[in-house]
């Protein structure tokens, strides 16, 4: 088995059939499915029935509602070469699993490989700043050019580095940049990783304004992984002056929406950078690199 996409779901039954109608439309057939059931119901399977018919699809069923949970607990299930963590909302191009396929045969099944993010019409992304072009990913640049519904690796690296940092993502404290957490682990293992403006996946929009509360959660992750891998204080303060600088100028402009969208990701950011947790993980970090 080439690839082991694990997939967790929560109440998407839609969006799931539409990420299966996706892979139904690969140019490469090398793969297998693990749903990650956290809806307690039976919602799923009818899908995992008609869609095993075409590939293999385990449907593992768990209590707990949280998504990198989910993702640890599929990649347990997991058989393939290559593994990749796509969001039931997100729809991959017919060619997105052959690039990969292709990347991972030059370089002999080594490093990890991330790409571009469309919206569902096919155009450019709005959820927030990526790279614009195709080049090496390293300690700087990781947190504008990798997002995790379109981040691949070896099997046997993600379980190396112990996998997704449950206490991040959705239904945890900080949450977001599971992702850059999981590659900057892997790149102090001395794994390269490359951005692929090529390799597209497409995902729904999500507002420049998005809800006060969500822009908050997704500061604290940021700051949280920015202190727990010793960011340089340049990237760290990159971070801080950005929502700050657009708040103001959404002041000027009086957008009054967007500024408080912007000053609520600054407070995030800052919440999860000084958190005790932070702190915490941060000083364990540095004297394991000591030892």
């Amino acid at each position: 088995m080439r690839f082991s996409l694990v997939v967790p779901t929560l109440n998407r039954q839609i969006e799931v059939e539409a990420f299966m109608q996706g892979l139904d439309r690969q140019t490469f057939r090398d793969f297998e499915v693990i749903l990650v059931d956290q809806s307690r119901t039976d919602l799923f399977d009818e899908i995992v029935a008609r869609y095993s018919h075409k590939w293999p699809v385990k449907h593992v069923r768990s209590d707990i509602r949280k998504p990198r949970h989910g993702c640890n607990l599929g990649a347990r299930q997991a058989v393939g070469e290559i593994i990749a963590f796509p969001d039931d909302d997100c729809i991959y191009e017919p060619d997105t699993l052959e690039r990969v396929d292709a990347y991972f045969r030059k370089t002999g099944n080594q490093g990890f490989i991330t790409g571009a993010v469309l919206n569902l019409d096919g155009a450019p992304t709005a959820m927030g700043r990526w790279l614009k072009q195709s080049q090496p990913l390293n300690r700087s640049n990781i947190w504008t050019g990798l997002i995790e519904f379109n981040f691949f690796m070896p099997r046997d690296l993600f379980e190396q580095v112990g996998g997704f940092d449950e206490n991040l993502g959705p239904g945890t404290s900080f949450g977001s940049c599971e992702g850059p957490d999981l590659a900057l682990r892997l790149m102090s293992l001395g794994v390269n990783g490359y951005h692929d403006r090529s390799l597209l996946v497409r995902h729904m929009d999500k507002s420049s304004t998005v809800n006060g509360s969500r822009a908050y959660d997704y500061g604290t992750g940021m700051g949280y992984v920015l202190r727990k891998s010793h960011a340089s204080m340049r990237t760290v303060l990159t971070f801080f002056i950005r929502p700050l600088g657009g708040a103001l100028l959404s002041l000027l402009r009086r957008k009054s929406d967007q500024a408080a969208y912007y000053f609520r990701t600054l407070l995030g950011r800052l919440t999860g950078y000084f958190s005790r947790e932070a702190r915490q993980i941060a000083r364990h970090t540095s004297q394991k690199n000591i030892s």
